[in-house]
């Protein structure tokens, strides 16, 4: 008979935390895997009729495991019918369930009512210290855009306060590559945990629709990126390309911090949630979003344009990074170029610090590549 059911909602790394400090070693435990092809094998004997004896009992089991990515690898019967499934085949004294859709949850609360146990990954909260940690952290990984760091130091501040348990949503707005992403990531490190990251714009419009708003619970979905997510951080980039249609699907969530899609719910009072685009104005902002959207946005932030001191330095940190990457031999051939004094002459022409990253991979990689090419055509000729 189960006794404990702990229902985890969280990141992979959290239960896993749970699981080592509730689970000993010398238990019996079972993963779901495990619990699923017994199940499928009793099933199996009892359309053929099998004198199987070995099914007869069920074998018992301290701990049985069931894990977020579990979900998607079983049929509609199974989360439908689950609390009945998983004790099926063995008894089970205690069961811990990573991010169980409603319908699991449905099924375990009619079945084991007074065993149910909810727990859940805890994620730091905006406050002084973290606006502070946010901003230094800003201060070390992002160039420029002084005014631009201020000003979300002084919008987290203001939401802090005043916001209590509702989300914090943040537009960052301005060419591409000036570092908005960028200061989305000094958000999640500082908080702690790597950002959950959301590009609807890549998605064709049925496959974004089955996304938000959940299709089959086999298939990735954003109520189960949030619910799996490090830290509250949510980055959605490229805003600007989502379609209007699918606006619906934000407006609870940046209200009260609720999400619910066909198969899940999810809670996330106090998250932050960065919206980045290549909107040029805030009243370009505004028009496009209309007014339920953007009525929903705390603050609007612009990225400028970097200073050439600022790409210089980009250019310079990106080159030794590579650099480093490189045996000594490659080293010694990139120390005879001029590649890293071009790009410091040259950083001013460039707009988008990624696309100066790329041409300085290009110009690292392609002259190693056309040495590395010519040495093999000497090699092959001195053989003929």
């Amino acid at each position: 008979m189960v006794e404990r059911v702990v229902l985890f909602d969280g990141c992979d790394a959290d239960f896993q935390k749970l699981l080592n400090e509730s689970i000993d070693k010398r238990d019996d435990t079972v993963e779901f895997l495990t619990l699923i092809r017994k199940y499928n094998y009793r099933v199996r004997s009892n359309d053929y009729a099998t004198n199987d004896y070995s099914l007869e009992d069920k074998p018992d089991a301290d701990n049985g495991i069931v894990r977020a990515a579990d979900f998607g690898s079983v049929v509609d019967h199974v989360i439908s019918n689950f609390a009945a499934i998983v004790t099926q085949s063995y008894n089970v004294r205690n069961l811990f369930i990573q991010n169980a859709p409603k319908r699991v949850r449905a099924s375990l609360e009619s079945a084991f009512p007074e065993a149910i146990e909810a727990r859940a990954t805890t994620y730091r909260e905006i406050d002084k210290p973290s606006v502070k940690s946010i901003y230094e952290a800003m201060e070390e990984g992002i160039l420029g855009q002084l005014d631009c760091k201020r000003e979300i130091a002084l919008s987290l501040y203001r939401l802090s306060v005043m916001s209590g348990d509702r989300p914090v949503v943040l537009m960052f707005y301005g060419p591409s590559g000036v570092g908005k992403t960028e200061s989305a990531k000094c958000f999640s490190e500082a908080l702690g945990g790597k950002m959950t990251r959301v590009q609807i714009s890549m998605m064709q419009t049925t496959e974004a629709y089955e996304y938000l708003f959940g299709a089959e619970h086999s298939k990735g979905s954003f109520a189960r990126d949030l619910l799996g997510r490090e830290s509250n951080v949510v980055l959605l980039d490229e805003f600007d390309k989502v379609s209007n249609s699918l606006y619906n699907a934000f407006y609870q969530l940046f209200d009260e911090g609720v999400f619910v899609d066909t198969n899940y719910e999810v809670h996330m009072p106090g998250g932050i949630f960065i919206l980045t685009s290549n909107f040029g104005t805030e009243a370009e902002i505004r028009r496009e979003l209309g007014a339920a959207m953007y009525s929903r946005i705390g603050a609007c932030i612009a990225f400028d344009d970097l200073p050439v001191e600022a790409k210089r330095e980009i250019a310079s940190r990106h080159f030794r990074e590579v650099y480093e990457s490189l045996d000594q031999n490659d080293k010694d051939d990139i120390d005879s170029s001029d590649i890293e004094t071009w790009f410091q002459d040259n950083a001013e022409k460039y707009d988008n610090m990624r696309i100066m990253k790329t041409k300085i991979d290009r110009a690292v990689f392609g002259r190693l590549t056309d040495k590395l090419l010519a040495e093999s055509g000497e090699s092959e000729s001195a053989m003929a």
